[in-house]
Parts: structure tokens; C-alpha cells; sequence
């Protein structure tokens, strides 16, 4: 389902979730998120001040997107990609179990980041 120029605060509503749909110019505030997948395609959208917290983010699409103070615990990003995407003042932290993000088979387009712990050195480690 597409959803375009959509605002979502604090949570999603229903028919609304992360999987399986196309968000186009939309932003995402103040939503923290446990478990569940994200597979759903972002394009030229916001995400602010977002968490989640064991997100499995499985071969997810996000094109111009940015992401401002979000946090990311546990989150595994297996075959997503990211192209031209910013990423400011993010954390990628361990979880409660003292697992880090991972980032299996996650490309790299054209992407920035600002300020963010546990990033950088993914950054690194895909050019």
C-alpha cells in the first residue's frame, strides 16, 4: 500500500505498519518500535526521534531519507540498502543481551552521518 505525505506521531496506525508498503514523502516522529520486521520501501521521507529495539530491517529500501536522533538496539539490517541517505546524531547501540546492530549484506549509496555511534565505523568497513 502506498502511503505518500503522511505524518505519523508517536505510533502507526492501522492498516499502517513496517512491512510491506511504500512511504513516500512521510515523516516518522517520536515512534519507538519492539521487535517486528521492516521491509517496507522509504523514499525522500523523515525520521526523527524514532527507536527501535530488536528491528529486523530485511531487505528494506530507503532512498533520500534521513534519520535524526534515532535509536537503533539489537537492530539487524540483513540485505537493506541505503542510498543517499543522512543519518544525524544516531545510535546504533548493544541491546539488553549485549548483542550489537548488524549490518549483513547492507549497501551503501551515497550516504552521510553525522555524529552517530557505532555508524562510522560500518562506514569504514563498506568502502
Amino acid at each position: 500500500m502506498l502511503f505518500e505525505s503522511e505524518q505519523f506521531q508517536g505510533r502507526l496506525n492501522k492498516p499502517v505498519g513496517w512491512s510491506d508498503h511504500v512511504f513516500r514523502y512521510t515523516e516518522f516522529t517520536g515512534i519507538n518500535t519492539e521487535g517486528g520486521d521492516v521491509d517496507s520501501v522509504f523514499v525522500s521521507c523523515k525520521i526523527e526521534n524514532c527507536e527501535w529495539y530488536w528491528g529486523l530491517f530485511n531487505l528494506a529500501l530507503f532512498v533520500e531519507v534521513n534519520f535524526h536522533n534515532c535509536t537503533f538496539r539489537g537492530t539487524a539490517f540483513s540485505g537493506s540498502k541505503f542510498v543517499d541517505c543522512n543519518f544525524t546524531n544516531c545510535n546504533f547501540l548493544k541491546d539488553n543481551l549485549g548483542a550489537n546492530c548488524s549490518f549483513d549484506d547492507v549497501v551503501w549509496y551515497g550516504c552521510t552521518q553525522k555524529n552517530c555511534k557505532e555508524l562510522e565505523q560500518e562506514f569504514r568497513n563498506k568502502r
